[in-house]
């Protein structure tokens, strides 16, 4: 949990200093192209972070009672990325 945590924080800073810095280049009209990797960049960070969870079920006992709590949280973070980033290359694109 706290890897998909980081995850989503990371991707929300960096999507907001570049959206800050473009602005102040005077491109306000390539944030419409950044929006929509946001949850692009969430799917395929949770997806890495999802085979290397797949990886633990090969340790202890301990090991793949903590992949089954992870891949709790971060299944339904790939599920609910994936679909906002097909809502947004639908209508932004």
């Amino acid at each position: 949990m706290v890897f998909a945590f980081v995850l989503i924080a990371g991707v929300v800073l960096i999507l907001v200093v570049a959206a800050v810095l473009f602005t102040w280049l005077g491109m306000p009209s390539v944030l419409s192209c950044l929006v929509p990797t946001a949850p692009w960049l969430v799917m395929m960070g949770t997806l890495l972070l999802s085979i290397v969870e797949c990886l633990l079920f090969f340790g202890s006992k301990e090991d793949r009672r903590s992949a089954k709590r992870d891949l709790i949280y971060l299944v339904p973070t790939f599920a609910a990325s994936a679909v906002l980033w097909w809502l947004l290359q639908k209508f932004f694109w």
